[in-house]
């Protein structure tokens, strides 16, 4: 695949607002970053994947489904905060220590990183109420609070993940990937060696977003204080971000979040049938989806280092998602039910053109991170929330129609994602407004 330029250039330079800011490491050194998030997921995320099928294993269909659910919950919400690492490593920009001139915002990160933990931790406790009787009908508000504490420690390690982004200090949020789900992984696993107990292993589940920045920032330090700035203040930052947490509140409703909105938009059918179900969705398509998923911040950095051919990025990368994920439907097709009999212990646990299709739907999600991080990339939040949200509304809908459990499933991991494509599309060919 031929390289573009990698100089930035006069419309990127007007787009970001930083044309005396040197381009990150990222312009310079893409394959080395994407090596290295590659690398990372496959280690983080390939211990959570592991978890889940252990969990599985362990506990059973039946009561996989509420472990399940407030996993799902979690990571519904953990993917909405996602956008502040997305618009922060957007935002963020190295500077010149060597220039007694050079442009110091860092406290603006700072800043709203701790007002943000602080009014997440507010919100989710002050609506509880609302919805702990739908979400945690069993287990109620035992797991309020491990949720509660998750999700503040998790908008500290988003916040200081963007920052690194920026900098393309890809090493560092390698680390930070691997030692998080390294972590899970064996706070977890113990757990389960022990435990069935559902409000014991959340706990498990969210402590390594409040120790992996406590470890970490110590090594890391000394490359981020005093060397990066922000292209906006604290109030373009802050609106920025909000569109942006909607768009990933969409996304997360469409990856961690199915299990969720599936249990809720749906008749009421037996544990075991929407534990399978839920089940092969998070083990079939995060090969898939998380990669893409942990790719969408590096995209943004790219995409802006290469903004006259963003479209060509767009199309290869596009081409490459759908063909794996064509091929790893077909092996889901041929495979999949004797892989989930084994696990389970019986034969017919779900149809092998249910799993593959699941698969392979999870490519036209895939497509959808790359066209939402090349809108980010050209600060065209308000098409990149568009894209998600519409891309949402129309799942949801979907899964709420009179439909079989699997039928409405699949189609809604179909249409969803298409309409989301359509509209980042019309953005990506209209030409970004320029603006000192």
């Amino acid at each position: 695949m031929s390289r573009p330029s990698i100089r930035p250039r006069g419309t990127e330079a007007r787009i970001s607002g930083a044309s005396d800011v040197p381009p990150p490491a990222a312009a310079r050194r893409g394959p080395n970053g994407a090596v290295l998030i590659l690398a990372a997921t496959a280690i983080g995320g390939g211990a959570g994947y592991v978890l889940q099928l252990l969990a599985g294993a362990a506990l059973g269909t039946a009561l996989y489904a509420p472990f399940s659910v407030f996993w799902s919950a979690l990571y519904l919400l953990v993917s909405a905060l996602s956008g502040v690492q997305q618009e922060v490593a957007r935002a963020s920009r190295p500077v010149d220590t060597r220039a007694a001139t050079a442009p110091r915002r860092a406290p603006v990160v700072r800043n709203f990183a701790v007002v943000a933990a602080v009014l997440v931790a507010a919100v989710v406790t002050a609506s509880a109420w609302l919805w702990v009787g739908t979400v945690f009908p069993d287990d109620g508000w035992s797991l309020v609070l491990p949720l509660v504490i998750g999700l503040s420690a998790y908008v500290i390690v988003a916040a200081t993940a963007g920052v690194l982004y920026g900098l393309a200090m890809w090493t560092s949020v390698a680390a930070f990937t691997i030692v998080d789900g390294v972590l899970r992984f064996a706070i977890v696993g113990v757990m389960l060696l022990s435990t069935d107990d559902v409000h014991v292993l959340a706990w498990g589940v969210v402590a390594p977003f409040v120790l992996t920045p406590i470890l970490l920032w110590p090594f890391v330090r000394s490359g981020v204080i005093g060397r990066f700035t922000i292209d906006v203040g604290p109030r373009p930052l802050t609106w920025n971000v909000l569109r942006t947490v909607v768009a990933s509140t969409a996304t997360g409703i469409m990856v961690s979040g199915l299990p969720l909105v599936i249990q809720a938009t749906g008749d009421t059918v037996s544990p075991d049938a929407f534990g399978s179900l839920t089940y092969a969705i998070t083990l079939t398509r995060a090969p898939i989806v998380i990669v893409v998923l942990a790719l969408q911040s590096y995209l943004v950095i790219v995409f802006r280092s290469h903004a006259e051919a963003v479209l060509s990025w767009v199309v290869k990368l596009g081409v490459l998602v759908l063909a794996a994920a064509g091929l790893l439907g077909l092996l889901g097709w041929w495979l999949g039910p004797w892989a989930l009999g084994v696990l389970f212990g019986r034969d017919e646990v779900l149809a092998g053109g249910t799993i593959g299709l699941l698969i392979a739907t999870a490519g036209l999600v895939g497509v959808l991170c790359a066209t939402g991080s090349a809108t980010l990339s050209r600060s065209q939040h308000g098409a990149f929330s568009a894209g998600w949200v519409a891309a949402a509304l129309v799942l949801v809908a979907a899964l709420a129609l009179p439909l079989g459990l699997h039928e409405r499933t699949l189609l809604a991991l179909t249409i969803g994602p298409l309409t989301g494509l359509v509209v980042h599309a019309v953005a990506l060919l209209r030409r970004p407004r320029e603006r000192a």
